[in-house]
């Protein structure tokens, strides 16, 4: 009988979205920005937690302001199901996809937000970040977005 529940290990960091030349590169407010593909089909992580650390606002959000994280899986093995033609280039995000929110802070300066404990299903996929602050990233931004996958293991 288990009798207590353990990490199994202190998670990993990957950095999977990045501001220098990837998609959080000037994400204008309502923009979307896709990771690269997340292999989790064979890691079988079941939790992950993501930071978003953005480093500068063209001016400061509006209050009220957030990010939203949205996980698109490629349950087949093939195509995303993002709700259109599977390849996530334009993804159709919606409740369905919506992990979890990143608010900000009305205010320009630089912000670290975690995001904990987003369940993660056995399949490959993909993150998408909305941008719905009303302010740009600045182009020369040193945005990331970076995961932390892990599991629970009962003894």
């Amino acid at each position: 009988m288990a009798n207590k529940i353990l990490w199994d290990a202190k998670p990993t960091d990957a950095i999977i979205m990045a501001a220098a030349s990837g998609p959080l590169k000037n994400l204008d407010p309502a923009g979307i920005a896709v990771s690269s593909e997340v292999t989790n089909g064979t890691a079988l992580n079941t939790m992950g937690s993501f930071q978003l650390y953005v480093h500068d606002f063209d001016a400061a959000p509006a209050a009220g302001g957030y990010f939203s994280l949205h996980i698109v899986y490629q349950m087949d093995g093939t195509l995303y199901t993002d709700g259109e033609t599977g390849d996530v280039a334009d993804p159709n995000l919606s409740a369905a996809t919506e992990m979890g929110i990143f608010p900000v802070l009305a205010s320009d300066e630089p912000q670290l937000i975690p995001l904990i404990n987003v369940p993660l299903a056995p399949f490959d996929f993909k993150v998408c970040i909305v941008n719905n602050t009303s302010q740009p990233i600045v182009d020369s931004d040193g945005a990331t977005l970076t995961f932390y996958p892990y599991s629970a293991e009962v003894q």
